[in-house]
């Protein structure tokens, strides 16, 4: 037994080496049935940290703090598109070829550490790291040379892989300045001095949807035109970044800016953003602006159209569907119709949304899609034009007593009552074909609209079936007439 003591105890000592060995080589399996070598395999929701040394330059270390990545050492938010480049370009990379197995002369390939190589290191969640150095571009230029740490093997790989680790600071950051959930916005205010002119547009949520401007008009607001306001402003991407000091604000007109945008949430502290003098392009079309976010030490170039936007006739943003119901929130559609001169067709018609079908008022289903239509044309009523020097007497437009009256209410109860009156201005499309429009109002408010016929339409088609509905239930209810009763004759005797 002693013979084999120290034949036992180096095989130990080498199977120890083998396992110390593999622990420190890089993430290489072996090689793909395409002859690549797969470098590096990681989950991209597991990388928080990467850290970019450059022999040349500063290094850059992105960091995930709290579900935001941030640059360190800075103030700076990381881009979100960088962060996804380390993401998508390295966690399942692959080589193009092998170069070499012993490196001789890294230099040659820009791979010399701490010379003229890039190191990059990523951290993994668990505490893992993965490293690499990234050196020049091969003679063709679509490829980089790499080392995966520790190792000695250089590798080529896609030059989109690790090209961007090369940028500049101002790269890494987010250009993405002015992001928020515009769904958060409780209120715009933006003081507008455009072509010597000077105005407040003032615009406040009042629902869910539902905006209200206060100034230079008081009305409802559009929610898509509001909306796409506020996504103007998020949308800005910094074209450069400027580090603001007291002496530079004049310079770039922020001292006295042309604009001041500020949005206000409901559980976030307002932004406030300023716009100042134009900014150079790399072309005469570019049309650029200096911004400044309130609180912030850098100045943004932008692109300035969203100014347009704000500076635009406050009748565009009038909210234009009036109704302010969702057809898909309609539970019940009761519409009156008095006979035209063009139509004697009169009635009523009352429909339902029960138990996923919609039904007449005594429970019979409805056959086809009129009270789905009826339902989506009402709520969703777009006005063509509003009549702005409406009269205290509706009459005027047949709105005392209307030709049609739809009454929607949805599952909370809420109602909405529309009114359809007489006819108004046609419209001429630019083929020169004239479009008949009628008045129409929203009870309870005072304010007169021009739409277009297919409310009215809808509406009448809802009570062409209701009068048919109604025939064929009094011509059942005239032949169970007919039907003689059966006699029972008594007889002694006889059962009745």
């Amino acid at each position: 037994m002693k013979a084999f003591r120290g034949s036992l105890l180096a095989l130990f000592v080498l199977v120890l080496v083998a396992v110390v060995v593999l622990s420190l080589k890089p993430e290489v399996t072996d090689p793909l049935p395409s002859g690549e070598v797969r470098l590096f395999e990681f989950e991209k929701h597991e990388l928080v940290r990467v850290e970019v040394a450059r022999a040349a330059a500063d290094s850059i270390v992105l960091v995930e703090q709290e579900g935001h990545w941030l640059i360190e050492g800075t103030d700076f938010v990381a881009g979100r598109s960088m962060v996804n480049r380390f993401k998508h370009q390295l966690h399942d990379l692959t080589s193009r070829a092998t170069v070499v197995e012993d490196v001789q002369n890294a230099a040659l390939y820009g791979l010399e550490q701490d010379t003229n190589a890039t190191t990059v290191t990523l951290t993994m969640r668990d505490g893992r790291t993965i490293a690499f150095l990234a050196g020049d571009p091969n003679p063709s230029s679509v490829s980089y040379y790499i080392r995966p740490l520790p190792g000695e093997t250089i590798y080529t790989v896609k030059k989109s892989a690790v090209d961007y680790t090369s940028l500049l600071l101002e790269e890494f950051r987010e250009r993405r300045f002015a992001s928020f959930d515009s769904k958060d916005t409780s209120r715009i205010v933006a003081e507008l001095n455009l072509d010597g002119a000077q105005h407040i547009l003032d615009i406040e949520r009042v629902g869910d949807r539902d905006w209200q401007m206060h100034s230079p008009v008081t009305m409802a607001a559009n929610d898509d035109r509001v909306r796409r306001l506020l996504g103007r402003v998020s949308a800005l991407k910094a074209r450069h970044f400027i580090e603001r000091s007291d002496e530079n604000l004049a310079e770039y007109g922020l001292d006295d800016p042309r604009a001041v945008i500020e949005l206000r949430f409901a559980s976030r502290d307002p932004l406030v953003l300023k716009v100042g003098a134009d900014a150079p392009g790399e072309n005469r079309y570019e049309e650029l602006a200096y911004m400044l976010l309130e609180g912030d030490d850098t100045i943004y170039v932008s692109r300035r159209g969203m100014l347009d936007e704000f500076a635009q006739d406050p009748a565009e943003l009038r909210n234009r569907r009036v109704v302010r119901m969702d057809g898909a929130d309609v539970r019940s559609v009761d519409v009156a119709l008095l006979a035209s001169e063009e139509d004697d067709l009169s009635g009523e018609a009352g429909v339902r949304y029960a138990a996923e079908q919609w039904v007449w008022k005594d429970g019979v289903p409805v056959p086809g899609s009129t009270p789905k239509r009826a339902a989506d044309q009402l709520a969703g009523l777009e006005v063509d034009a509003f009549v702005d020097d409406a009269p205290g007497d509706l009459s005027t437009y047949g709105l005392v007593a209307p030709i049609a009256r739809a009454v929607l209410r949805d599952e909370e109860d809420n109602e909405r009552v529309v009114l359809i009156g007489g006819e108004g201005e046609p419209e001429v499309d630019p083929e020169g074909n004239t479009h008949v429009r009628r008045y129409a109002s929203i009870e309870g408010d005072p304010s007169v609209y021009l739409i277009d016929d297919r409310a009215l339409r809808v509406v009448q088609d809802l009570v062409r079936e209701s009068n048919r509905k109604a025939e064929r239930d009094a011509e059942r209810a005239a032949r169970r007439e007919l039907i003689p009763s059966e006699a029972y004759v008594e007889e002694e005797g006889s059962v009745p």
